[in-house]
């Protein structure tokens, strides 16, 4: 269970230099594993993620599109 609680950055400075060198580390190893950063994105991804895509007018142009077809398909 995580509490959260508002400790201002001089006093948790103070207390951090308080801890021993072993906890100095144990903290340091804690806070490196939090922030290993994301992997970096490829160009593929960045550009399919920056892409145009369709309105919901667009979306259902193409669905009666698509019923319609269907439709037209089915009728001999």
């Amino acid at each position: 269970m995580k509490t959260k609680t508002h400790i201002p950055f001089q006093e948790l400075l103070m207390i951090v230099k308080q801890l021993s060198p072993t906890q100095k580390a144990r903290l340091q190893e804690e806070l490196a594993a939090e922030s290993i950063p994301e992997p970096k994105k490829s160009r593929l991804t960045e550009l399919l993620l920056n892409g145009p895509v369709f309105s919901d007018e667009q979306i259902k142009t193409i669905e009666d599109n698509r019923k319609s077809i269907n439709q037209w398909r089915t009728k001999s």
